[in-house]
């Protein structure tokens, strides 16, 4: 009790002794004006940089070329005589002007005291504020950190915070600014004293560069120019300090995250320089850790911008720190917080990651970290504190606390089961592992297995971190490599597990698949490439089958022979030949999904004013509205509703470009300042959070950001603010900058408002919202560096791609899109000066003055809307007259499609033609009547009906036209054999998708697609013909090959295709009770009344078979009105059927009772099991590799054949 008495009036003292400091600095710190109204004023600080025990670098600048002095003393009353500071003579330009920038270092200062100074600029403003310097023996550390204050919404909480806890040291992780590091006046979002008694004038922070910091010299200017110089730092950005037991260490993350990044992104190598940046950092990192500063320190901290979740932080950083014992790492980039640790089982939490949520905006999951330490605890503390609004308290979110005593874990509730297992098998573990040190830990749960350490770390959740006290119970599995005897041990329990012989078992792992033949996935093609890693798990040599399935049906088989640990990869190829979503995988791995492109329709086309023929293709199915001049508008729902412009070569800018977009977008249902609440909201793919702004104006790439992926952009941003920019082939190329901070800067919600981006070398950038000129950036720091174009990529307006940009993909891993109604789009390969850009939006229009370099220029008036296009097939070799043409479709309103099927005999000229109107749904078209021709081909008229109320374009799913031969076009890869023209063409879904990753590294591709002709569901539509053996192209070598040769004699098969047996197909419900039907050689005419299910038509072959086979009750409904006679039969339902089938025939059989059950007999359903003991006992069916009977695996044509040839043989008929 006594203690905690202790500990409360220690934190109640310092409270105390923090509200007396405010009162001081409060008298001591607020800025003065003693000048006229257009006197000198402060534009950013002063403010504090590089503390020392001895020294600190006060920092200043000003609005106006004047001159300044500083006074500093212990005693506020009495300061030193003034002493006059000359500007810095390097200070670079901005906005054609020089800086105005001073720095004054005190020095020979006494540590752990308060020095109170004044600043004065001649004629102008004078700021009083006073510093502690740093103690050399401190009692206790206090440190604030936090990351991407950006705008700084949260300056208030944070300055709050400041007085509270009374930092020695404040450190920021980087992304002072909102736009870009070239925007020199948006470092006073942090800079610049905005509230009473402003922290940045009284506490020295300590920085490291953020991606938002590049892209010009100002954060060196503001920054590293000093704080390089006073830390010593051999690579820009890198440097260390020791402080009270704590070695601080600071990183530059951009030369990896952010100039690395930007060129392997895209395709492209970081330059030498780059590359020799990162090998120089990262020594001098080793080197720097190496050192008796930071080995005798108690703990090690490293500040960086990009995090550990960072792909390229990652690369480099972790197997640098880890061995060099640092304790934290703090980071930000992500504005999400988290808290990782090591991936290395014997590191743990001996390295801790947080990232911090952001210092952006308000959010209770964190606005900064409070650090404590005092020295020799052995315990720190990290402190992570956010407010839900400007105006609410700080609250605690988190607390991890980090311990010089690593990983004290116990564990209990011991489990290791099971006694034996076969070779390569697992043995489960279970334990609850407890933290009992003070610091943090990570779960693991180490085994000694015959004297060897093996862990147990990632669990079901991933790496599981425990706090002080905290316990979990988890489970993990580790494979027995090796036959014998293993004693297991972990803490005091010991086991012992026998591993035991196991035959040939082949297992299947990473399945990687490609669509199309190209070297690289192409997502329009229906050609599928897949493969999977196949290893022989077994102590023998053995030969096995690899199935390849799509949605659980076989659909090819090879064999592999491997001896014991060997492994292979097997691959196939499939085309499809229907569009949709599949799940294709390779024996037993885990599946992938992969989508084949169908469909056509109608698609509107915007004609190009400008007269250079770019015209745009509009997406999705948008209204028409009106503007407040009264022109027709386009009104884009943010889901699905953009427009893109092909790069006909006719727009590319060579170093100058202006883009116009005339746009009102809505307010009502957003509570931000940006629109991107009214589109579809992203499901968090990489754990690095995920909001879907950007929401782009017009942009011409592949992204919006991450490298440089886009030639030019205007994007809205979730603030309300426009970020604007265009990329040059640099791998720091992305130029790029955001509205400034005024209030009248950014969008304006229920307006129509022109928004402009300008830029040229020789000026820089600039950015317009009708009147208001929203932002300004100098020329970029690059000289003869080329524009990055991207040629072939088309222009958008309303559609982009963000985030990680997936290079084989080529775009971002989500897309984004814009809510709004737009009215005019113009792009110029010139940069309009801000008279042109009045000149235009008061002439709307009008061409302008700058009509030459207009390369786009699009309106929405209906004298500018083509909505009629058609398509027109290849021909196709007819063996009949055509007689039928079956079609899906789907439309509304006043939206149609026609077909015209057109016969010919050269295959150039049309001889007869038939025209019909297709109506929405599946119908088909009756060409009774037209005569015969060697040719046959469908043209299609689309119609689309874009409208003020209910817009409607036309869809066309597939086409089946019977001509002697059946031709059916239902992918994208059948349908672009045609020609499109006009205002028709294709809707890629892939553009409405996010994706986890990119494409897979699927290497060489050694196995050709070959066309699957067979039917996803085979049909055996005609009756048996018994008179002839029929002979199967594809049964050569296969195993079944007797069987079904077998069965087709007795007439119980018949082939899916002629020559073609597919035994690798899946048999459906419908064609199992056929095949029983006919052993059973029932009169399907004595089964001909109407089926008691809906889904089974009188017509289909299998009707009557059904009516006998639940009649005699081989059999049931998938439910009262469904017997689902197309979906696939698993093999423990074909045992069920099969055993209900002896019953009703009342056949008897010999049994062999002493057959071991099947080893994956626990799998086998409650209902089926005595079914499938049964038949197995009679010899009727077996097991697969290794005894196993795969319950829900599909039974295939190949195994009911077999199964159907032993039951006959068993049976003598």
């Amino acid at each position: 009790m006594r203690k905690e008495f202790e500990k409360r009036m220690r934190k109640l003292f310092r409270r105390i002794c923090s509200l007396m400091l405010a009162a001081v600095l409060l008298a001591t710190t607020v800025p003065v004006s003693f000048a006229a109204d257009d006197g000198a004023a402060f534009q950013n600080g002063p403010y504090l940089l590089a503390p020392k025990t001895t020294s600190m670098v006060v920092v200043w600048e000003s609005t106006q070329p004047v001159g300044a002095t500083i006074a500093y003393g212990t005693d506020e009353n009495n300061l030193c005589e003034p002493i006059a500071v000359a500007s810095d003579p390097d200070a670079p330009d901005f906005k054609g002007a020089k800086m105005n920038l001073f720095h004054y270092k005190l020095e020979g200062l006494a540590p752990g005291t308060r020095y109170y100074y004044e600043v004065k600029l001649d004629g102008g403003e004078s700021c009083k504020a006073s510093f502690r310097t740093l103690s050399e023996n401190p009692a206790e550390i206090r440190l604030i950190s936090l990351s991407d204050s950006h705008i700084f919404a949260t300056r208030e909480e944070l300055d709050a915070a400041v007085k509270e806890y009374d930092p020695d040291i404040i450190l920021h992780c980087g992304d002072l600014v909102e736009g870009t590091g070239a925007q020199a006046e948006q470092f006073s979002f942090w800079f610049q004293g905005k509230v009473d008694n402003d922290f940045i004038h009284s506490y020295p922070v300590v920085y490291s560069s953020g991606n938002h910091d590049q892209g010009g010299i100002y954060f060196d200017t503001y920054v590293y120019s000093i704080q390089d110089e006073e830390y010593g730092a051999a690579v820009e950005g890198d440097s260390s300090f020791n402080y009270g037991g704590l070695h601080i260490i600071t990183m530059n993350s951009n030369p990896w995250g952010l100039f690395q990044m930007n060129s392997e992104a895209t395709g492209e190598q970081a330059d030498a320089a780059t590359l020799q940046t990162i090998d120089d950092a990262m020594a001098w990192l080793k080197s720097d850790l190496a050192t008796d500063a930071a080995t005798q320190a108690d703990f090690r901290i490293i500040m960086m911008h990009h995090p550990v979740s960072d792909a390229y932080t990652r690369r480099y950083i972790p197997s640098v720190i880890e061995p060099g014992k640092v304790d934290l790492l703090l980071s930000g980039h992500t504005h999400t917080y988290a808290r990782e640790v090591s991936t290395d089982p014997t590191v743990g939490a001996g390295t801790v990651y947080l990232t911090h949520q952001d210092a952006r905006t308000y959010n209770k999951k964190g606005d900064f970290f409070y650090i404590n330490y005092v020295p020799g605890s052995g315990v720190m503390s990290v402190k992570n504190y956010g407010a839900a609004a400007a105006g609410e308290q700080s609250t605690l979110a988190n607390e991890t606390l980090i311990a010089t005593e690593k990983q004290q874990l116990a564990w209990s509730d011991i489990s290791i089961t099971p006694d034996s297992v076969l070779y390569n098998g697992d043995v489960t573990v279970t334990a609850t592992v407890t933290n009992i040190g003070k610091g943090l830990a990570a779960a693991v749960i180490p085994v000694q297995d015959n004297g060897e350490a093996r862990y147990l770390y990632e669990f079901a959740d991933g790496i599981v971190t425990l706090d002080p006290g905290q316990s979990a119970t988890l489970t993990g599995t580790l494979r027995m490599e090796s036959l014998g005897t293993h004693t297991l041990t972990l803490a005091d329990q010991t086991a012992t597990v026998e591993v035991e012989y196991r035959p040939a078992t082949f297992d299947y792992t990473n399945i990687r698949t490609k669509q199309g033949d190209g070297e690289v996935s192409d997502m329009d093609s229906n050609v599928l490439h897949i493969k999977a890693d196949v290893v022989n798990i077994g102590n023998d040599a053995g030969t096995g089958t690899a199935e390849f399935k799509v949605n659980g049906v076989v659909k090819g088989s090879k064999e592999y022979s491997l001896e014991s640990g060997e492994s292979q990869t097997a691959e196939f190829a499939y085309i499809f030949d229907k569009a949709g979503e599949y799940e294709v995988t390779i024996g037993n791995a885990e599946p992938e999904t992969i989508y084949v492109e169908g469909s056509i329709q109608g698609m509107p086309i915007v004609k190009d004013k400008s007269g250079n023929g770019n015209d745009g293709y509009i997406h999705g199915q948008p209204e028409f509205g009106t503007d407040d001049q009264g022109h027709q508008t386009l009104i884009l729902d943010g889901k699905r509703d953009y427009i893109e412009i092909p790069d006909n070569g006719g727009y590319t800018p060579t170093d100058s470009m202006t883009g116009m977009v005339w746009a009102n977008l809505p307010s009502a249902g957003t509570t931000k300042g940006g629109v991107s609440e009214l589109t579809e909201q992203y499901v968090d793919l990489d754990g690095k959070g995920a909001i879907p702004d950007h929401n782009p104006l017009m942009v011409k790439g592949i992204g919006l950001g991450w490298g440089t992926p886009y030639m030019f952009r205007m994007a809205v941003r979730e603030t309300g603010k426009v970020t604007y920019g265009v990329c040059l082939l640099d791998d720091n190329g992305e130029f790029s900058w955001n509205d400034g901070d005024d209030a009248s800067a950014g969008i304006k919600k229920d307006q129509w408002v022109q928004y402009t981006s300008a830029f040229d070398f020789a000026t820089g950038g600039d950015s317009y919202q009708n009147e208001i000129h929203s932002a300004h950036v100098d020329k970029p720091a690059f000289e003869n560096v080329p524009i990055k174009t991207w040629d072939g990529e088309p222009m958008y307006i309303g559609l982009g791609f963000k985030n990680t940009i997936q290079t084989l993909r080529n775009r971002g891993m989500y897309h984004t899109m814009l809510p709004g109604a737009i009215s005019q789009v113009r792009f110029y390969t010139s940069k309009l000066s801000e008279d042109e850009v009045t000149a235009v939006r008061e002439n709307p229009t009008e061409a302008g003055a700058s009509a030459d370099s207009l390369k786009i220029w699009l309106d929405f008036e209906s004298a500018n809307i083509e909505t009629t296009g058609t398509h027109t097939t290849e021909w196709v070799e007819a063996t009949a007259a055509p007689t039928s043409l079956a079609y899906d479709a789907s439309f509304a309103g006043k939206a149609s499609i026609t077909a015209t099927v057109q016969t010919s005999d050269d295959g150039q000229t049309v001889k007869e033609e038939k025209e019909a109107a297709l109506t929405s749904g599946k119908g088909t078209i009756d060409l009774t009547g037209m005569g015969q021709a060697k040719y046959v081909r469908v043209k299609t008229t689309f119609v689309s009906d874009l409208n003020s109320t209910e817009s409607s374009v036309p869809v066309l799913n597939e086409y089946t036209l019977t001509a002697g031969t059946v031709k059916v076009w239902n992918t994208l890869t059948d349908w672009v054999k045609g020609t499109f023209e006009g205002a028709a063409g294709h809707q890629p879904s892939h553009v409405y998708r996010n994706y986890a990753k990119d494409f897979d590294d699927f290497g060489e591709v050694t196995v050709a697609a070959v066309a699957d002709d067979t039917p996803a569901a085979p049909m055996d539509t005609t009756a048996p013909d018994t008179a002839d053996t029929v002979s199967f192209t594809d049964l050569t070598g296969h195993w079944a090959a007797d069987a079904a040769a077998y069965v087709t004699e007795k007439g119980l098969f018949q082939g899916t295709d002629p020559g073609l047996f597919s035994p690798d197909e899946g048999m459906s419900r419908g064609m199992f009770v056929t095949v029983l039907g006919r052993l059973a050689g029932i009169d399907p005419a004595d089964y001909s009344a109407v089926s008691s299910f809906t889904d089974v038509d009188s017509s289909a072959y299998y009707s009557p078979y059904v009516n006998w086979a639940v009649e005699n009750k081989l059999v049931t409904g998938a439910d009262d009105t469904h017997f689902e006679p197309d979906a696939m039969l698993t093999r423990e339902q074909a045992a069920v059927i099969l055993h209900n089938y002896l019953t009703a025939t009342g056949a008897q059989l010999t049994t062999d009772d002493s057959l071991p059950s099947f080893s994956d007999t626990d799998r086998i359903s409650a209902y089926a099991k005595d079914a499938v003991r049964a038949i197995q006992t009679a010899g009727l069916m077996h097991g697969k590799e290794n005894n196993c009977f795969d319950p829900t695996g599909t039974a295939t044509r190949a195994d009911v054949a077999v199964i159907l040839q032993n039951l006959c043989q068993t049976l003598g008929v």
